[in-house]
């Protein structure tokens, strides 16, 4: 609900927000859309090459898939997004879409991680950075949302420095070690094997030392790479090729690699003694483990959506800095607002400014034709000047008039005044 008031605009061109999160759309259907889209930067400039909208992102992570654009109809970017989810009677109930100030205020929420699985947890912001560069390195990003995005960026920023959410907040990567804890009470002993060198690999690793773990192989694509991270938890590395020889001895795996299909199958883990416990923890999208390796017995295997019981435990803790968060995030909205009205009105103030030079200078040549002799370059100029003095006053009543308009008060008083009202 917002909390500054005023009632919503309906500009031109729109801005429009449609996707799924972990909220809506269980992990399978979130694997089967990443896998249907490798690339989402591709994606946005499908969008715009069709002629959905004339700008287009899009925020792809292992808990959402979202399409930020502009211009077009809501209704084309919905059933373009319904037919990258497939068949489904479902479709209605796991996609949203937000218009305008509402699609605004949820790319702040999510930004700033109000929106998280984790709320507090700081590696969406940067998932959202990404996804903004990538849009803008396939020409996919206008004037309206380089200032959507920057603004995104400067409010969470704001919620992560004014408030204590950063404080309380975690990260999927901490949830997966705490969950490790609770089934290997001495983490000092186990020994870990971490498939993946990226965020969320390398946050894991740092969770694991800070909590006693010794044992940490990393295996990647690139060994060179792998050694890097393991060289930081004192751990080893090796190949991806090599993982099926180091499984027999993990007791724990973490999988956080960007892969098109499952690397752990029921075939790995043939020579591994049956009574040897094994806690899968899969935090990749597409998944990084087959999902049926769950039946075997003495396998543990978690995924990204099995987390979310344990991302509750700080909850109580968050709200308070979340509701001041919320606080930032409508104020940030009030200056967006303010700057989409200011950018709307532009086309009536060249149209303005134009009127008046017109009339000056209609009114100047009929005074010149009376006069006779009078110098007529000068009174062009004269007029040309007393246009534009006059166009610049009107500009700034308009613009003072749609900052009053659009909550150009302190916010300070907006909301001590909403405070007041909500208790008579």
């Amino acid at each position: 609900m917002p909390i500054f008031g005023g009632a919503s605009v309906a500009y031109e061109p729109r801005l429009v927000l449609t996707g799924i999160s972990y909220k809506t759309l269980n992990v399978d259907g979130r694997e089967r859309l990443a896998q249907a889209v490798p690339e989402p930067e591709r994606l946005a400039q499908r969008v715009v090459q069709e002629g959905l909208a004339t700008e287009a992102a899009v925020i792809s992570t292992c808990n959402r898939f979202e399409i930020v654009s502009v211009g077009g109809e809501g209704g084309g970017i919905k059933s373009f997004f319904q037919s990258l989810l497939g068949a489904s009677s479902a479709q209605d109930e796991v996609l949203y879409q937000y218009l305008d100030d509402s699609a605004v205020r949820h790319l702040y929420r999510v930004s700033s991680s109000l929106d998280s699985m984790v709320v507090g947890e700081a590696q969406i912001l940067g998932q959202v950075k990404q996804a903004y560069q990538r849009a803008i390195a396939v020409g996919s990003v206008g004037s309206h949302l380089h200032h959507l995005f920057q603004s995104a960026f400067n409010v969470a920023k704001k919620v992560r420095s004014r408030t204590d959410i950063a404080e309380h907040g975690v990260s999927v990567s901490y949830v997966a070690v705490r969950l490790a804890e609770q089934i290997f009470s001495d983490l000092e002993s186990a020994t870990v094997l971490i498939i993946g060198s990226g965020e969320m690999a390398e946050l894991a690793g740092l969770h694991l030392c800070s909590r006693g773990c010794r044992k940490i192989v990393v295996a990647n694509r690139t060994v060179e790479k792998a050694a890097e991270l393991a060289e930081r938890f004192g751990g080893s590395a090796v190949s991806l090729a090599d993982v099926d020889r180091v499984l027999d001895q993990a007791d724990i795996v973490i999988g956080s690699i960007s892969i098109d299909r499952p690397i752990l199958h029921r075939a790995a883990l043939r020579s591994r003694p049956g009574d040897k416990p094994l806690f899968l923890i899969d935090l990749g999208m597409p998944r990084n483990f087959a999902p049926d390796l769950g039946e075997l017995d003495s396998v543990y295997l978690y995924n990204i959506d099995d987390l979310s019981g344990i991302a509750d435990e700080n909850r109580a803790l968050r709200e308070a800095a979340a509701h001041e968060g919320e606080l930032i995030i409508e104020y940030g909205l009030a200056q967006f607002e303010r700057w989409r009205l200011k950018r709307s009105a532009q086309p009536e103030i060249v149209d303005l400014r134009a009127r008046v030079q017109e009339i000056c200078m209609g009114e100047m040549r009929s005074l010149i034709a009376k006069t006779p002799g009078a110098d007529e370059m000068a009174a062009q100029e004269f007029a040309y000047a007393i246009s534009q003095k006059v166009s610049h006053e009107l500009t700034r009543i308009l613009e003072r008039r749609q900052g009053d308009e659009d909550g150009g008060a302190s916010p300070v008083l907006i909301v001590s005044s909403r405070d007041t009202s909500s208790k008579t």
